[in-house]
């Protein structure tokens, strides 16, 4: 734990939480010293990996119905990314230690991300309930629906019936263009 530049054995500056500070050691190779995290030495991917970890490791020790993430998996590459998905799935699936004491589950985690990765497998997990919102007409029906063979799909038919392929953001102030007119 860090304190900023508190002098030892007042107490008085103790209370003074701004002065307080986490600070998470890592070494992401074999035979490199432990570095404190930081955006000037670590990359944006090794940060994120950091975080969810850290956070993983945490949650026994605090009661929390659910986490939020926001983007954990942005500046991640494919393979991290699977890999931190499928521990948080993992984590988040766990079953209570005791099912009479409502504060031994797992809990939950709501993770925000602009894009997942097709196919992945940690989603098949009975635990996992995944919400997908579009704004756009390419909307899925189902979660599974989201690989590449269905994308690779909707761009054949549409090449095929020679639809626009302008983004859904073109087409619309377009539209709105016709109807001024």
């Amino acid at each position: 734990m860090h304190t900023g530049n508190v002098e030892r054995g007042n107490v008085e500056q103790l209370d003074n939480f701004k002065d307080w500070g986490i600070q998470i050691r890592v070494a992401f190779r074999i035979n490199s010293e432990l570095q404190t995290l930081s955006a000037q030495v670590h990359s944006g991917g090794e940060r994120s990996v950091s975080t969810i970890m850290y956070l993983m490791a945490m949650q026994d020790l605090m009661v929390s119905p659910f986490r939020c993430v926001d983007e954990i998996n942005q500046g991640l590459d494919e393979r991290n990314e699977r890999l931190v998905f499928s521990r948080i799935v993992e984590n988040s699936t766990m079953p209570p230690e005791d099912k009479n004491d409502p504060s031994s589950h797992c809990g939950q985690y709501f993770l925000i991300t602009p894009k997942l990765l097709p196919n992945m497998t940690a989603m098949e997990n009975e635990g996992v309930t995944v919400h997908c919102i579009f704004n756009g007409p390419k909307n899925f029906n189902h979660f599974s629906d989201w690989n590449v063979d269905s994308l690779l799909d909707i761009r054949r038919r549409e090449l095929e019936n020679g639809e626009e392929t302008e983004s859904p953001h073109k087409r619309a102030k377009l539209e709105d263009e016709k109807k001024d007119d």
